[in-house]
């Protein structure tokens, strides 16, 4: 293996795994710590857990809700999340890097089931791009790092998936470089963009319930920072 090759999947990825990591875990305890925070100010702390972790558990995988709204989009946002998730996590040849690396490792799957995930994934991807960039709607609300994001996972799944084809010309050593620098720069950004909800979804159900849970008088505190000390007449 090449020089530039062993330093990018050895202690390029092993520093960038460690900011990941401590970036991620960051954004937990903050967001735990202000949600304890909420919780102790609140005039009722009663909250339905039961209720909470089942309706966090249907959005993990939110089949039923696919074709309320928008269902082309919604089907190839899951088809994308799930092959990101597939073949991230049980490629083999990701596996044998984080043992490499960590000492750890899982079972794989099927690297035919794998290609056909990212391949959908891919299309998924490919199409909530084109989404952005020719739906007006959509296009007001994003930002020029929701495009860039895009294009670095794409970057990722398609230049895995290609070298994995027995028509693929391009220099396998060169195409794995763009793929691992790629993986390199999502981790990086990873726990400073969007995509920071890969660790935080779990938390956004009981974090919006916990916010409905006034303070006592928190009414009239409201009142009083919007309008001042005379208030207003509702």
């Amino acid at each position: 293996m090449p020089t530039w090759m062993l330093i990018a999947k050895g202690a390029a990825l092993r520093f960038t795994l460690g900011i990941c990591a401590l970036g991620l875990l960051r954004l937990l305890l903050l967001t735990a710590l202000d949600m304890f925070a909420a919780l102790r100010r609140a005039g009722d702390r009663r909250l339905p857990l039961g209720q909470i972790a089942r309706q966090t558990l249907s959005w993990v995988a939110p089949l039923a809700r696919l074709h309320r709204s928008r269902p082309a989009y919604s089907f190839a946002s899951f088809m994308f999340h799930l092959g990101i998730l597939f073949a991230g996590f049980f490629l083999v040849n990701h596996l044998d890097i984080l043992k490499d690396l960590l000492g750890i490792s899982w079972p794989s799957l099927p690297k035919p089931a794998l290609d056909a995930l990212t391949l959908a994934a891919i299309i998924g991807g490919a199409y909530l791009l084109l989404y952005r960039l020719y739906a007006a709607s959509s296009r007001r609300l994003s930002k020029l790092s929701d495009y860039l994001l895009l294009v670095v996972i794409l970057n990722i799944l398609l230049s895995g998936y290609i070298a994995g084809r027995p028509w693929n010309s391009i220099p396998y050593d060169s195409l794995m470089l763009f793929h691992t620098l790629n993986g390199i720069a999502l981790l990086l950004v990873m726990p400073f963009t969007k995509i920071a909800h890969c660790v935080l979804y779990p938390l956004i159900r009981l974090g919006s319930e916990i916010a409905w849970h006034f303070p006592p008088r928190g009414g009239e505190q409201v009142i009083h920072a919007l309008y001042g000390p005379e208030g207003r007449k509702i």
